[in-house]
């Protein structure tokens, strides 16, 4: 009995989802991901050595909240079962103005990564049939036909290496490297040969104003800088706080004390038994975006400049002496496609016609941890119902996703600069200001003075596919 082909391009949440859905539902899913170390893209962890010690952060995703009631809660609860997920006390997280912390007081269980988020995405990574990594997809062509008879050839480029034949192509990641992708399928006359996926994926970058936001037709990406440091003393933080969005700062919108967080799940960390913590701040979409620059070659300057703002911004927010913070490990990165501003309005991207699909947390929006994963779980429905329609567990969810109508619209007033954190109210990242007028069309502006560089696409937002 054939058993039909599914290419996942990314292992983000919403790939390592749908990788592990379709795989449990009897169809054979190849998750694709360019992670050297593992998968995740966001909900990943990133480990760093210096002078014979090492350090740990969750420098993207901090925590995960659910919709009452929503599959996605079901799955965390059942990611916390396996230990994978732990619960952050209300009183360690909460908002952060001027010195002032105010925990959270709203009875919603909030989820950490126990130990990290890296153990969730292997565990995700596990249960597909296979992942590949680390592997760039860079070509998709058609062969076969067209509707049923439509298989698609997978290469690491247009004259790379092959990397198989699949029944359906499912890309789960975004931006200008999910986008080319997309450009390469082709048919023989030269026109699109997935032009409803492809147009799904077209997108723009920065961060700008929500009026701005309302006439765009497309993806738009911001950016975000995290710093990441470790100092041996303490820092002298109020009230036992662990993690906080922070409020009324143009430079940073959230700090979070790694180490202290990680000892709810029980897990030993490498920092556990002594003072040493590591921390993890987080900027403004728009002080990212007045500060970008190549972010696969930071210029030392630009990191130096960015460092010293959001260092010196953070010391006020939390009320430190400045100068308090005396770092013995530090680095900067920058995630040029960190969050969606606008949203597709669809559960996910779907085309029975074309045999291909893309679904993330950019799809229905606003995004998060849940819009990936449920993203990812209205697809797998989708390609359930077409391959084997007499015995899926939604039979209409072809129709259905086949028939949806991709509508963009902002969705910046539902979330923080970190996203959205469904079931709970976060501070919004407010109204974005438009981009500083730059003299001779560079130079140098925004807080931190970094170069008016382009900025490539990262992380996948969801994926890991684009370079992080």
């Amino acid at each position: 009995m054939y058993v039909p082909r599914i290419a996942v391009v990314g292992g983000g949440v919403s790939g390592l989802v749908l990788g592990k859905e379709l795989a449990s539902r009897g169809l054979h899913a190849t998750v694709f991901d360019t992670g050297e170390h593992a998968c995740g893209g966001r909900a990943s962890s990133r480990e760093a050595a210096d002078n014979g010690r090492r350090f740990s952060f969750d420098h993207s995703t901090q925590y995960m909240t659910c919709t009452e009631g929503s599959r996605f809660e079901s799955m965390a609860k059942e990611w916390a079962k396996e230990g994978l997920l732990a619960e952050w006390p209300a009183d360690r997280v909460g908002t952060l103005k001027d010195g002032s912390f105010t925990p959270f007081d709203d009875g919603v269980v909030r989820y950490i990564g126990a130990g990290g988020l890296r153990p969730l995405a292997d565990f995700l990574a596990e249960g597909s049939t296979e992942v590949v990594r680390p592997q760039w997809v860079g070509a998709m062509t058609p062969v076969g036909g067209e509707g049923p008879k439509r298989r698609w050839e997978l290469a690491s480029g247009p004259r790379g290496k092959p990397l198989g034949t699949f029944d359906f192509v499912a890309i789960s990641h975004n931006g200008k490297c999910a986008l080319r992708l997309a450009e390469t399928a082709k048919l023989q006359d030269g026109s699109p040969a997935a032009a409803k996926t492809r147009a799904s994926l077209q997108c723009a970058f920065g961060a700008r104003p929500t009026e701005e936001l309302k006439k765009q037709r497309k993806l738009i990406l911001s950016s975000v800088w995290a710093l990441m440091f470790a100092v041996d003393k303490p820092l002298n933080v109020k009230d036992n706080m662990e993690g906080a969005h922070i409020v009324g700062s143009e430079v940073v919108s959230w700090a979070s004390n790694i180490t202290a967080k990680r000892r709810h799940g029980k897990v030993r960390t490498d920092t556990d038994g002594g003072d040493t913590q590591c921390w993890v701040v987080h900027s403004t979409p728009q002080f990212a975006r007045d500060n970008k620059c190549p972010q696969e070659a930071i210029p030392k300057s630009v990191a130096d400049s960015v460092i010293a703002a959001m260092t010196r911004e953070f010391e006020r927010c939390a009320g430190l002496e400045p100068g308090s913070v005396k770092p013995v490990f530090t680095k900067v990165q920058l995630w040029g496609a960190a969050n969606p501003l606008t949203a597709a309005g669809v559960p996910a991207v779907f085309d029975s016609e074309t045999r291909t699909g893309a679904c993330g947390d950019w799809c229905q929006g606003p995004p998060s941890v849940e819009a990936a994963a449920e993203s990812a779980l209205a697809l797998a429905d989708a390609i359930e119902a077409t391959f084997s329609p007499t015995t899926a567990r939604d039979p209409a969810a072809a129709g259905r996703l086949d028939a949806a109508k991709v509508r963009w619209a902002p969705c910046s007033g539902d979330a923080a600069a970190l996203g959205a954190f469904p079931g709970t109210n976060v501070p919004s990242m407010g109204e974005i200001a438009a981009a500083p007028r730059r003299e001779g069309g560079g130079g140098r502006g925004g807080r931190g003075g970094a170069d008016n560089a382009s900025v490539a696409a990262a992380g996948g937002a969801e994926a890991g596919v684009e370079p992080v």
